[in-house]
């Protein structure tokens, strides 16, 4: 009977820190949160199982992405974001640096906003569905 009491007990406690700690992990969950990236733009593909990027790798990443294939962010550090939005029209930015604003979440950006150097300067690029539009 002891036994019984002990593990009805130990059941009970461990089902109330299980309680306890299932809103704090809800409370703690990464929302999405409007922010700016720069970096270079690469086809995914590519990029991930060979590690290819750079100008050396231009004509093939607008290849890729004007045949569909993920388009990508590269930062400064090396992290990687996927642009959540058709990569045919991010395929005339092939490995070049562009800036995106839009929502961040577990290394996804869903554009809103997106610049790209002209000579010296940045210059808004007009989106449609979160990709360039076409010229």
């Amino acid at each position: 009977m002891n036994k019984r009491k002990t593990g009805f007990i130990l059941i009970l406690l461990f089902t109330m820190a299980l309680g306890l700690l299932y809103p704090q992990n809800q409370a703690n969950k990464q929302k999405t949160k409007d922010s700016q990236i720069e970096g270079e733009v690469v086809d995914l593909t590519c990029y991930t199982s060979r590690g290819l990027s750079g100008a050396g790798h231009r004509s093939c990443a607008s290849r890729c992405l004007t045949r569909g294939a993920p388009a990508g962010l590269v930062d400064q550090d090396g992290n990687i974001f996927v642009i959540i939005a058709p990569s045919p029209g991010y395929a005339s930015y092939a490995a070049q640096t562009i800036r995106l604003s839009g929502n961040v979440e577990d290394g996804r950006i869903s554009p809103k906003k997106m610049e790209a150097m002209t000579g010296k300067n940045w210059a808004e690029v007009a989106l449609q569905g979160g990709s360039p539009k076409p010229e």
